[in-house]
Parts: C-alpha cells; structure tokens; sequence
C-alpha cells in the first residue's frame, strides 16, 4: 500500500453481522494532519496588544481592590466564589510586569471574565470599575470574533505569531513591537495611542506672524507606582527669540507656568482630573502628571492643549515654519501626528517626513542628521481641505478633538489642509518630523 496513505478501519451503524469485515476506508495524510495555524497580520498584532494592554489595566486595578488575601487565584475564588481555574488564570495573567500578547493567552475566556466581574460587582466593587472592565472583555470578545472565531484558536495564532520573523529587516513591526514592551519594563507607562495636532496659520493684519495652536494626547496612558512621571511636551527650536516673547500659553491665554489645570482640555481627560503642572522654559513646555501617589497600576487619558504666536520669518530672512516635530517620550502603541495649515501656507510649501533620534532636551539633532536618522521612514498622508477625514481607528474621539481644538482657538477648519503621520509601535525616543520646504 502507498505509504502515503493512512488506513482506518470502522465499523458502520448496521454493525458487524451486516459487514463483518468493516469498512476499509483510505485517507491521505493531509486529511488527519492537524490544521495549519496562520500568524496574525501586522494589524490585527497591534489591536490585540492595544486590548491586552487595557485588559491587564482595567482587571489589575479591579483585583487590587480585593482584600490582599484575595488577590491570588485560590483567595480570591473562595472570596467570590468564583471557580479556582477562572480566578488563577487572572492572577496569573496579572503576575507579570507588563501586558503582553501572552496576558490574551494566559487570561480566561469571555465567559469567564464576565462571570469574575459579575461576582466583584456583587462584592461591593464599585460599579463604574467593574463596567471599565466590562468594556475592556467587550473589546476582548470583538477580537476573538474577528481574528480567530474562539479564545483557543486566538491564542493558537497568538502562539504562532510569536515565532521569529523567517527574515531580518530594519525597523520591522515586530522589532518596533520588542522595543515599546522593553520600554514600559523600563519606564513603568505606555499609552495605546499618542496623538500630537497641531495648526498653524498667519495672524490677520500682520503677516510677520505666525500662529500656532497644539494639542498633545496620551490615550490609554497606563502608569504603575515607581514608574516614571507622565510627560507631554511642547517646544520649539526658535532660540533667536526673547524670553519675553509671546510663547506657549494655555488656550484661555493665561501663562503656562505652575499648576495649570487649565492646561487640560477635560472633555477628553479622564474623571477624576489629574493634576497637572507646567513647568520648563516658555519655548519647551514640559507638562507633568506625576503617578507618586497611586496605589495599583492605573490608565487614564489625558489631553493638553496650546497656543502661541511667533515671528514669521527668522533674523535671516527664512521661514520659520520649516519642520514641526513629535517626540515619542511614552512608550506607545500609535502614533498620531497631524498638521494642519492654513490655506494662505500651504501653497508655499512642500512637506516631507522623517524619524530621527532626539535629543532629550527638545532640542533638534543639528546638521549631520543622516548619522542619527532611522532607516525605517513613515509615511505621510494627505488629508486635504478640512477636517473630513480627521477620524482615525488609534482613537475614536480623534474627529471630535479636532474639532474641538478648531473650535477652541477659534479658527475655521474648512480653511486649513491637514497632512497626518500615523504609525504602529511609533519607536520610542524617536522624533518624527514633518519637515516643510519653500515651493520655488
């Protein structure tokens, strides 16, 4: 017989009497191997991380409200009467340092989770924690619908996306993937999605001035006690300018100095408000939102906004609108950079992008920038005329807050052209610019 062929033997539902020798039935191999497993693609990687990453904040914050002698998996399932397997699989999940694409492996199912959360809620959790959660599994449940069709065959393809990339390449999704877990262990934050918007346009009556309004945002920002502060940062590179210069102020145009609460655009920050303090020379604003005092891992958004006029040209004669940058200081899992300039700008410019290695101190990397430039270069999108195509699938509000921006400086979007760099695993430390050359 071919030995390419497997032989099984079975008896039919008549039984033996009706065919004592059974039914030889030859099968090829292919047809009893086990079915081959797919890796998961770059983006359906990057949403499971963005749900592992919330599930971990969400349930760790949750079990840290228990009793201390409930926060293992057999305290906590005598505490809620919850099944042991269940509860271990979520201490387990939680035992690491960090979030991972292993915490979707190690954590129960949907079913599970509900049932976890249904008993904390009948414990006396607070309910607005215990539907954090819930949101966090309905994001859960999404993914699993999407990408694998069960909580098994998710991890199975988990597990084999996991496998070393077959070929080396610089600046690849999973090196970028490496290097944002290796930056939350070392930092103790990350954020689901890091958004920087700005907008520039000519002050009326006087074309020697150019301003500019900014947004900074970090979305599913998570911190740990010991971990570093949350920083947003603000700067410039105009050195030539005075101090006493009109330079970064908040929106309302009070001075961006101290506790600036003002400093906040609350209806995209998280309840209760963080503190917030300003602090930095007017031209590198440094806004801080120190995690000392927390008492379990915590995730919150968090969205500052700008404003600030500047001379339009430099001493020189030459523009000074020539490259805006986005500092990559919080390990993030996306990217969103958008500019926007007015219709009276954009025509005299022709915009590029770039990654580059920056300096710690706001300050650009000089002239030799092709010794620090990445070799992975972004793309840069065109968004045109207004703010249509605003939205973005890193950040569901991303549409409304710039909108809302518009709206707060007081500026009409439909006059403004919008250019967007967006990138997964943006790579930490790095400083992505849009650089803008005069049309000749």
């Amino acid at each position: 017989m071919d030995p390419g062929h497997l032989i099984e033997t079975a008896t039919t539902e008549l039984g033996e009497s009706a065919y004592p020798g059974g039914i030889v039935r030859v099968m090829t191999r292919s047809a009893t191997s086990k079915r081959r497993v797919d890796p998961l693609d770059a983006e359906s990687l990057a949403r499971c991380e963005r749900v592992a990453a919330r599930l971990y904040a969400d349930f760790s914050d949750l079990v840290s409200k228990l009793p201390e002698s409930a926060q293992g998996g057999s305290g906590m399932s005598r505490e809620l009467g919850v099944v042991r397997n269940t509860c271990q699989r979520v201490a387990h999940a939680l035992q690491d340092d960090q979030s991972s694409l292993d915490t979707l492996v190690k954590l129960p199912g949907v079913k599970g989770l509900d049932q976890l959360l249904d008993a904390l809620l009948e414990h006396g959790i607070d309910a607005r924690s215990v539907d954090t959660g819930r949101a966090a599994v309905r994001q859960f449940e999404d993914v699993i619908q999407s990408c694998a069709g069960s909580h098994s065959k998710l991890c199975d393809r988990i597990k084999r996306s996991s496998a070393p990339e077959s070929e080396f390449k610089l600046g690849s999704l999973q090196a970028r993937r490496s290097l944002f877990e290796s930056a939350v262990g070392v930092t103790g934050r990350s954020a689901q999605t890091t958004i920087s918007l700005y907008a520039f346009k000519g002050e009326p009556g006087d074309p020697g001035i150019l301003q500019r309004a900014v947004a900074s945002g970090l979305i599913q920002t998570t911190v740990v006690p010991g971990g570093m502060p949350v920083v947003l940062t603000n700067g410039d590179t105009l050195d030539w300018i005075d101090e006493g210069s009109d330079h970064l102020r908040n929106l309302d145009d009070s001075e961006a100095r101290g506790s600036t609460p003002e400093a906040l655009l609350r209806e995209f920050t998280s309840e209760p408000l963080p503190t917030v303090t300003s602090r930095g020379r007017s031209d590198a604003l440094i806004r801080v939102v120190d995690p000392s005092g927390l008492d379990g891992a915590h995730t919150f958004d968090v969205v500052t906004a700008a404003r600030s006029n500047h001379p339009f040209t430099d001493p020189n004669g030459n523009l000074v609108l020539d490259e805006v940058w986005s500092l990559a200081n919080c390990p993030s899992a996306r990217l969103i950079f958008d500019v926007y300039l007015h219709e009276t700008l954009e025509r005299y410019f022709r915009p590029t992008l770039d990654a580059q290695q920056w300096y710690p101190n706001l300050s650009a990397p000089g002239g030799d920038r092709w010794v620090l430039r990445y070799p992975s270069v972004p793309k840069l999108e065109l968004l045109g005329r207004g703010i249509d195509r605003a939205s973005s699938a890193g950040y569901a509000r991303h549409r409304e807050l710039t909108e809302a921006l518009f709206e707060r400086v007081g500026w009409n979007p439909s006059e403004f052209y919008g250019l967007r760099c967006e990138v997964e695993y943006p790579i930490w430390r790095a400083g992505f610019c849009m650089s803008f050359r005069p049309v000749s």
